[in-house]
């Protein structure tokens, strides 16, 4: 954290004729909570108390080098114990009037992956990114975390990504990308691919391909329709022999979401959801269901209603069913809300209706 916060600091100092406007702004909430579960024995109540919280620092400005812009927030603990969670970026744009950004994360790097090939930049990262149309290149590397001695390349992760992409007379992009994880040597990971969109109305068709080290290749279509509300998407990879479509409906239906997918290398190969946000006359209601078929059939969902009491005090009731609400809350909807829910809040609610009261009082 200090680190990052001398950065900062530097990040000021070494660029001259520099204009910025700086805000900061805080959140800390403690509360309560009642939950209605399913135990062993039978249904009970469990009751317990909360806080968490942040503190963002924001600045934006220009200079002769070019525009800056920067964020720094330490997360709370979720119950106010152990040690803080930093997280932060600082960039630089267009230096020397030159399209060149310079940014500086601390915390998650993502984009540095394709269809094939994961993030290997998951931690404090120094990333670099030319971008000059049509072709934009992304340089991240990330030194391990630690005051420990250390290497400063077998103990690194490093991921180059370079990108081209053309619209005239049919859109093209092409892609390469290789990754050095952490406690590894050589390079751990490539891959190169590419897609032409060569219809774009009134329906949108790009057709993809993508081959990588794992060994494994894929090809794929997207199909868009419906001012871009509906998609489709397939693909199959040749290696493992598995193929994976999918369809979503965005909006069709206004403030709802619907999702259907049939994969073949997922345990429970069919999966879809639906989400959806209704007007209520106090506060907000948000609601969502999902199944999942596989060894066996999962089916749940929730619905939530959130009321804002005046004075930084608010109130949540959840009411779920076989589902599990925190890791939907963190990632959205997927396979694991269901196959998840044989532990949530340390319950097995798998096929079950449960229940939660919390309230909140915000400063």
């Amino acid at each position: 954290m200090k680190r990052f916060v001398w950065l900062l600091v530097l990040a000021l100092l070494v660029v001259p004729a520099f204009a910025a406007n700086v805000s900061t702004s805080s959140w800390i909430g403690v509360g309560f909570h009642t939950r209605f579960l399913p135990f062993s024995d039978g249904y009970g109540f469990a009751w317990g108390t909360w806080g968490s919280g942040n503190l963002t620092f924001s600045l934006s400005g220009s200079s002769n080098l070019g525009s800056v812009n920067a964020t720094f927030k330490v997360n709370l603990p979720y119950d106010l114990s152990g040690s803080a969670s930093p997280t932060g970026t600082i960039t630089f744009a267009k230096l020397f009037n030159n399209p060149l950004t310079l940014s500086f994360y601390k915390g998650t790097f993502g984009g540095l992956s394709t269809r094939l090939v994961g993030n290997v930049v998951s931690s404090t990262a120094i990333s670099v990114v030319a971008d000059m149309a049509p072709v934009k290149v992304t340089v991240a590397y990330a030194p391990a975390d630690t005051w420990w001695k250390s290497n400063l390349w077998a103990d690194a992760a490093l991921a180059v990504k370079a990108e081209a992409s053309l619209s005239t007379p049919v859109s093209v992009s092409l892609y390469g990308l290789i990754n050095k994880a952490a406690t590894y040597t050589t390079i751990s990971a490539w891959a190169v691919g590419g897609s032409v969109t060569p219809v774009t109305a009134p329906v949108s068709l790009t057709v993809c391909g993508e081959a990588a080290s794992n060994p494994e290749q894929l090809i794929g279509v997207t199909v868009k329709a419906v001012e871009g509300k509906v998609t489709v998407n397939g693909n199959y990879k040749l290696q493992a022999k598995t193929f994976k479509v999918s369809v979503t409906a965005d909006k069709v239906v206004p403030n709802t979401t619907v999702y259907a997918e049939y994969n073949t290398a997922e345990t429970y190969t069919i999966f879809g959801y639906v989400s959806a946000s209704a007007p209520v006359p106090v506060g907000s209601l948000s609601l969502g269901a999902a199944l999942a078929n596989g060894p066996d059939t999962l089916v749940g969902g929730f619905a939530k209603w959130s009321v804002s009491l005046g004075g930084g005090v608010s109130h949540d009731l959840l009411l779920g069913y076989g589902f599990d609400y925190d890791d939907y809350s963190a990632n959205g909807f997927n396979r694991g809300n269901l196959t998840g829910a044989d532990n949530l809040w340390g319950v097995d609610v798998r096929g079950k209706f449960y229940a939660e009261s919390k309230l909140m009082i915000g400063f």
